[in-house]
């Protein structure tokens, strides 16, 4: 495979594994001008009926009859929709809150939600090249001929689906038109999957046996409510995690560790190593860390792959704690590399006034190892591996900031754990 069309099938993977979203088309070209007055009133709401998700750092609640909560259950939750990746805010006159797989606009005259048209919003905004790059066809916008008849242009664009995996995957959700809407496009190749767009997301059939991807024979989906997030879409203030409600999670101790974004696709690392940095008033950067890094495909060595690599597989990776720890001992800190480190013991670490940078997968999910044998050593990789910098803690769990999300994250002490335990509790301690 040549270099060009690696660079394409990373960027292209980003957008599976989610589903499509809602009918009937709702735009949301007001999203462009903010009002997030209704937006701190929910802040401020009571948690009684509230739900939070540590995942992506956002609250689900009912309030003064607007019940975004009980209409996400009502939709299928998280396995439908995602996770909340918004706080709850107002434009042009109507409540949103977005999702990964899709955005919620409250209805007041039906007291519930509707779906926005994800997909065609992105068209109108003028972002099908970015889309195209990765894999997703144009939209549609010639004469269908369907003379303006809605019925007619529903008959047309339904006979679109010609790609029997496809058109079964669309088929089978119980209410397409109501999760997909109508296609906006006829399925096209791109590389090892064929694709094929409608209102409300991306369907695709992957066809070649691509490590770390679906399997050939597979439909998955866009996470279309990620992609609108990261296209900008969206209110911009509606998209920055809840810390304030996040650190509250956390009441026993919180550090002010300041929260960096990282800079690059796998320098999740580097970011949270300058993190601690600054937090020790050293100051190191992101960019000098990765200058210093050595290369190597153990990542106990050096930074295994590209770190422009896309996130998620196991070639193009990232470092674990060794290399981290000799960078951060020639700055003027002392750094401990700590295998087996136990919740209590990382807890009295931040008792003591040291920082603690974790290895985990990404949002705790669950992940399976593989061992790989790197030049006669047998080594540990975890799809989806993270690193994290541990700022506080309660009773419940850990409370960290995400060079990912460049915010704030609580995780329960047993799925923390976990996620720690696939790299058998790795962990840099960080002090001055």
């Amino acid at each position: 495979m040549n270099r060009p069309y690696k660079l394409r099938l990373k960027l292209v993977c980003a957008l599976i594994l989610g589903v499509a979203i809602a009918w009937p088309g709702v735009p949301f070209d007001v999203f462009s001008r903010p009002n997030l007055g209704r937006a701190r009133g929910v802040e401020a709401a009571s948690l009684a009926a509230a739900r939070f998700y540590p995942q992506t750092g956002f609250f689900l609640r009912n309030l003064d009859g607007v019940n975004f909560l009980s209409e996400f259950d009502r939709l299928g939750g998280v396995e439908m929709l995602g996770y909340p990746v918004s706080r709850v805010f107002e434009a042009g006159g109507f409540l949103y809150q977005a999702f990964q797989r899709g955005v919620l606009q409250w209805r007041p005259p039906s007291n519930g939600a509707v779906l926005v048209n994800v997909m065609d919003e992105l068209h109108n905004s003028g972002k099908d090249d970015w889309l195209l790059s990765k894999g997703v066809p144009r939209h549609f916008s010639a004469d269908d001929g369907s003379g303006g008849s809605l019925n007619r242009a529903r008959e047309i664009r339904l006979s679109w689906l010609t790609d029997p995996k496809i058109r079964q995957a669309y088929s089978r959700n119980p209410d397409p038109l109501g999760f997909y809407g109508l296609p906006t496009s006829k399925p096209e190749q791109y590389g090892p999957f064929i694709a094929q767009r409608f209102q409300r997301g991306v369907l695709q059939l992957w066809v070649e046996d691509v490590r770390d991807m679906p399997r050939p024979g597979e439909v998955v989906g866009v996470l279309v409510g990620d992609v609108a997030k990261e296209l900008e879409i969206l209110a911009p203030q509606a998209t920055k995690p809840e810390d304030g409600d996040v650190a509250a999670e956390a009441q026993e101790l919180t550090l002010p560790v300041p929260a960096f974004k990282q800079e690059r696709n796998l320098s999740c690392e580097s970011s949270a190593a300058a993190m601690a940095a600054s937090y020790f008033g050293v100051p190191l950067t992101e960019r000098q860390i990765v200058a210093e890094l050595p290369l190597d495909p153990n990542p106990h060595k050096g930074f295994r792959g590209n770190i422009d690599g896309w996130f998620g597989g196991i070639d193009e990776y990232g470092v674990y704690a060794e290399p981290m720890a000799q960078i951060l001992n020639k700055h003027s800190l002392k750094a401990e590399v700590f295998y087996g480190l136990s919740l209590q013991a990382l807890k009295d670490a931040l008792k003591q006034n040291k920082l603690v940078i974790s290895w985990i997968t990404y949002q705790v999910a669950v992940r399976t190892p593989v061992v790989r044998d790197i030049r006669g050593e047998k080594v540990v990789l975890v799809p989806y591996e993270h690193a994290v910098v541990v700022k506080g803690f309660d009773a419940r769990g850990v409370l960290v900031n995400d060079p990912g999300t460049g915010g704030s994250a609580f995780y329960l002490n047993q799925d923390f754990a976990r996620a720690t335990g696939y790299f058998d509790g790795m962990a840099v301690l960080v002090s001055r």
